[in-house]
C-alpha cells in the first residue's frame, strides 16, 4: 500500500506539469489565430477626400489683350466669362479676336465659346469658328492657339473661300509670324466665276 501512494502522489505534479503545457499550447493557438484573424481582416474603409469648391467667378463681358515684347499679339472680347481660379481657366462665350502679325498684319476670329488658359496663355475657340485673314474667310468648329508657336490650328474640317476659289479640307495652320497658310490634308478646290462655283 506504501508504495501504491508513492506512484500517486509522484504522478499528480506530472499531471499537472502536463496539463499547464497543455493549456499553454491551447492558449498560444488561440492567441495566434486571433493575431492572424485581427492581421487578414481588412480595417474600415478611409474617408473620402473631399475637394475644396471651385472659386468661380462671373463676369457679364471680359477684354483681354496679350502684350509679348513690346508688341501686341491678339486682343479678346467676350460678352460672357467664367473663371475658375483652381484651373487657371477662363470659359469665355460670344467671342471676338484679333490676332497681330508682322506687318500690321491681322487675323480676326469669331467663335461662340471658348477656353482660356492663364498660365499657358493658349487659347481654345469652338462653335461656328470664322477667321478672315486678308480677303480669305475661314470656317471651321474647333480653333486652337498656340502661343509658343505663334501659330492658329484648325484639325478639324475647314472651308476657306476667297474671291477666286472655295478650298475644303483638314488640318489647317496659320503661322502668324511668317504669314503663312498650310492645309494638310486637301479635299476639294471649287474655282469661282463670274456666275457661280465650278
Amino acid at each position: 500500500m506504501t508504495s501504491t501512494k508513492h506512484q500517486n502522489s509522484g504522478g499528480k505534479p506530472q499531471f499537472r506539469r502536463w496539463l499547464s503545457i497543455i493549456l499553454g499550447l491551447v492558449g498560444l493557438v488561440g492567441l495566434t489565430a486571433g493575431g492572424l484573424w485581427w492581421y487578414f481582416t481588412p480595417g474600415p474603409p478611409l474617408p473620402q477626400p473631399q475637394t475644396a469648391p471651385e472659386k468661380k467667378a462671373q463676369m457679364e463681358s471680359l477684354s483681354l489683350t496679350e502684350i509679348e515684347e513690346g508688341g501686341k499679339r491678339w486682343v479678346l472680347k467676350a460678352e460672357k466669362a467664367e473663371y475658375l481660379r483652381n484651373r487657371d481657366e477662363i470659359h469665355i462665350k460670344g467671342i471676338y479676336l484679333e490676332f497681330y502679325g508682322p506687318g500690321h498684319e491681322v487675323v480676326y476670329l469669331r467663335s461662340q465659346e471658348g477656353l482660356v488658359n492663364t498660365k499657358g496663355k493658349e487659347l481654345e475657340l469652338k462653335g461656328n469658328v470664322e477667321l478672315e485673314r486678308g480677303d480669305f474667310t475661314i470656317r471651321t468648329e474647333k480653333v486652337r492657339y498656340l502661343p509658343k508657336e505663334r501659330a492658329l490650328v484648325a484639325p478639324e474640317e475647314v472651308v476657306l473661300e476667297g474671291p477666286r476659289a472655295q478650298v475644303a479640307g483638314k488640318d489647317l495652320r496659320i503661322d502668324l509670324t511668317k504669314k503663312r497658310l498650310i492645309l494638310k490634308q486637301h479635299r476639294l478646290t471649287k474655282l469661282k466665276l463670274e456666275k457661280g462655283l465650278l
